[in-house]
């Protein structure tokens, strides 16, 4: 075994270089930290705006507008788009009005 001599000792580092080392290792990991967490944020607000009903009068709204016999192609196209019907799918009208 090797027995440590009084002058073999590890030296000690300074507090100052102590933390110069983490103030080092922090400016490289905490962009990519915040990065990632402002990316979670947009991706679960996205989900949930894109996930989320519309009121139930503005619903009922867009079904009267389909149902109608003298609405718009706009108005039709906007009452398709509050509901959530995809109308690139063919749609007969009398289907609608049923």
């Amino acid at each position: 075994m090797t027995d440590l001599v009084d002058g073999d000792d590890v030296p000690k580092s300074s507090p100052s270089k102590r933390w110069r080392a983490i103030a080092l290792a922090a400016t490289q990991f905490i962009p990519s930290i915040i990065s990632i967490g402002c990316a979670v944020a947009v991706g679960y607000f996205a989900y949930a705006a894109a996930n989320q009903k519309p009121p139930a009068d503005m619903a009922a709204l867009a079904v009267s507008i389909l149902k109608s016999s003298d609405a718009s192609p706009e108005m039709r196209e906007w009452a398709a788009d509050a509901i959530g019907i995809q109308t690139e799918i063919g749609m007969r009208a009398k289907t609608i009005q049923q």
